[in-house]
């Protein structure tokens, strides 16, 4: 067995609350999703170009972006996606959004 395989399998263990601890939430300048990071259900910050600041769970995003991920070749060569206008849509209409606030007054 692989070392990434290995700490795959140490991650799937792992309660939601221990993975808070070795994964915790971090702020971002874009929206992204990683094949490396599915499991690790992080919480990630983002602004949008609206000003808008979006938390969303990576794992919840990925489940609904893999369909289409899937095809895409920036996906099959470098595992990563990421966007820095705004999230996609259909992950804006998702659970996977945890908050959405207006940063402008």
């Amino acid at each position: 067995m692989t070392k990434s395989e290995l700490l795959t399998n140490a991650i799937a263990n792992m309660t939601n609350e221990q993975k808070a601890e070795i994964f915790p939430p971090i702020t971002r300048k874009n929206f992204v999703v990683r094949k490396s990071w599915l499991g690790r259900n992080q919480v990630i910050t983002f602004t949008n170009n609206k000003g808008q600041t979006i938390t969303y769970n990576h794992d919840e995003a990925l489940k609904v972006m893999l369909p289409k991920l899937s095809i895409l070749p920036c996906w099959a060569k470098r595992g990563y996606w990421s966007q820095s206008t705004n999230a996609p849509k259909n992950v804006l209409s998702s659970d996977a959004i945890m908050s959405v606030e207006s940063t402008e007054e």
